[in-house]
């Protein structure tokens, strides 16, 4: 299923880290975010799992470039799904190699091979291994609730923006394994200005974003600009078009307003009629009760227009409330 999620993480996948630091600080964002690692025997097994093909090349492209291996790539349908996912084998000739070099794995004060639970210091010392890192972690475990099948539908329609459909709430998360690593990425968001928060689900730990500026920033700031700017697009759009829904409810407001007072006074001038009689009313009060008599349904400046005799606004408005005032003391 090509989701917008599939679509900002193949866009994000295509951006290419630029030299050796860069590359292996988005290889440890993505085996910590969709790695496996495993023991055979007495040697480590890397497995690196995504449904996502080019984000399979970038892990494939990057361990040729930094240690002339090539991976094992295997691809098989999931169970209930159309997609296809792949399992990236990591040779086993540089696998320990690969888990020192990216600190996702280090040896511990007793010489044990243990597995590092927080974002090592050193992936992230500079702002370019930062995004880098960055960009690892969004195609490894970045998802969002914003279907652009449905927002286009709407869009397309004349149906009212409903703000309690889920993908009008503009949410998009990372889900973890470790506590220290999702708490470490909130401080990383918040190096770039993203503000985030943690929360646990079950057995994970998920960091999320809400907002649809603070998400198209997050996109753009990873590289999805096209995604940025659909996302920013539909924002402006939506808020077009909840001007026009707000000038609409105002108008018929105004409308509603204007018929029921118009009935009031009709209702008014008939009691008159039934009771004392126009002619008892004074000549100015006539006036304007055969004018509204004949224009039943017109707003107060229509009234004022059609009028022979000249007369303001407020005038008109005080002399209709005078007649409604006789009719309420009959």
């Amino acid at each position: 299923m090509n989701t917008f999620s599939f679509e900002l993480k193949k866009e994000v996948a295509c951006v290419l880290p630029s030299g050796d630091e860069e590359s292996l600080s988005q290889l440890s964002a993505i085996i910590k975010t969709c790695g496996e690692i495993t023991k055979n025997g007495t040697q480590e097994k890397l497995l690196i799992f995504t449904e996502i093909e080019e984000v399979a090349n970038l892990v494939a492209d990057i361990v040729k470039n930094l240690y002339g291996e090539s991976v094992e790539k295997k691809f098989s349908h999931l169970a209930f799904s159309k997609n296809t996912r792949y399992e990236i084998c990591i040779p086993a000739s540089i696998t320990k190699e690969v888990l020192l070099d990216t600190e996702v794995m280090q040896y511990d004060e007793e010489k044990y091979f243990a597995f590092v639970p927080n974002i090592s210091e050193y992936m992230i010392a500079e702002e370019s291994r930062e995004l880098a890192f960055l960009r690892g972690v969004f195609v490894g475990c970045f998802s969002c609730n914003i279907n652009m099948q449905e927002v286009d539908e709407n869009l397309s329609s004349n149906n009212n923006f409903s703000a309690s459909k889920n993908h009008y709430g503009y949410h998009a998360e990372f889900v973890f394994s470790n506590e220290h690593f999702a708490r470490d990425f909130c401080v990383l968001l918040a190096d770039f200005d993203i503000i985030s928060k943690m929360t646990p689900r079950k057995n994970t730990f998920v960091v999320y974003v809400k907002g649809l500026d603070m998400i198209s920033d997050l996109l753009a700031l990873v590289g999805a600009t096209k995604g940025s700017l659909k996302l920013q697009n539909i924002g402006v759009i939506r808020s077009v078009r909840n001007n026009i829904n707000r000038q609409n409810n105002c108008i018929n407001a105004n409308l509603t307003k204007m018929v029921d007072a118009s009935v009031k006074q009709m209702r008014a001038i008939e009691k008159i009629e039934n009771t004392i009689g126009i002619e008892a009313l004074d000549e100015p009060l006539k006036e304007v009760v055969y004018l509204r008599l004949a224009n039943p349904e017109e707003s107060l400046d229509s009234l004022i227009k059609l009028s022979t005799k000249p007369i303001s606004k407020s005038g008109l408005y005080h002399r209709l409330k005078k007649i409604e005032k006789i009719a309420e003391k009959l």
